[in-house]
């Protein structure tokens, strides 16, 4: 499979920096291009294109790309981040595209898991949620989570919630479950997330 992974968050100076994630989504991709010892898979990791040092994250079987057009960002977020963003996804054709922290690009048509560390409790807090940090634009949260064939979240309560309140279908919602994201059993999650990208991709 040709699996893609969206890494911008790592860098720094990117708007949306979580200390946090930035580094569960460091660990995580290493840990999976690590397990992949036979090279089944091809790992295509997408960075912010200001990330110039990509070294520990380079493999054999591992594509570096780099999301185009960051200088346009302040001028046309909206069309950044789905007819540009959507278009690049495309061309590297993808069986996965794997977002660990919730930016979905609303126009990709292929198949998308995410992972929401946050889920909003209300209307309200939806929008502010949609337009920090997921899509950058006024866009309604339930129409955001249509996009994604699996929505990844830590917590159980969290499944209820994007059931009970966002219309989330709960075959779609994946709990793996962290207490802390510093100190994950990637062992464990490695395995889970090879599974579910094989059970998306052979939808």
């Amino acid at each position: 499979m040709r699996i893609g992974i969206d890494a911008h968050i790592v860098l720094k100076e990117h708007k949306r920096y979580d200390r946090r994630i930035a580094q569960y989504t460091a660990d995580l991709i290493i840990s999976l291009i690590d397990s992949d010892a036979k090279k089944e898979h091809t790992w295509v990791l997408f960075f912010d294109s200001r990330m110039k040092n990509t070294k520990k994250f380079e493999r054999d079987n591992v594509e570096i790309k780099h999301f185009p057009f960051v200088q346009y960002r302040k001028y046309m977020p909206v069309l950044y981040s789905h007819m540009l963003v959507a278009s690049f996804l495309t061309a590297a054709r993808l069986d996965i595209f794997h977002s660990p922290e919730g930016l979905i690009p609303f126009l990709y048509p292929g198949n998308i898991i995410t992972t929401f560390h946050y889920v909003p409790k209300g209307e309200s807090e939806s929008n502010v949620f949609a337009r920090t940090f997921m899509l950058g634009a006024l866009v309604a949260f339930s129409q955001l989570c249509k996009r994604a064939q699996r929505i990844i979240v830590s917590k159980r309560s969290d499944k209820t919630l994007l059931h009970k309140k966002h219309g989330v279908a709960t075959s779609r919602i994946v709990v793996m479950e962290d207490d802390d994201l510093n100190a994950v059993d990637w062992g464990k999650r490695v395995k889970e997330l090879k599974k579910l990208y094989q059970e998306v991709a052979s939808v």
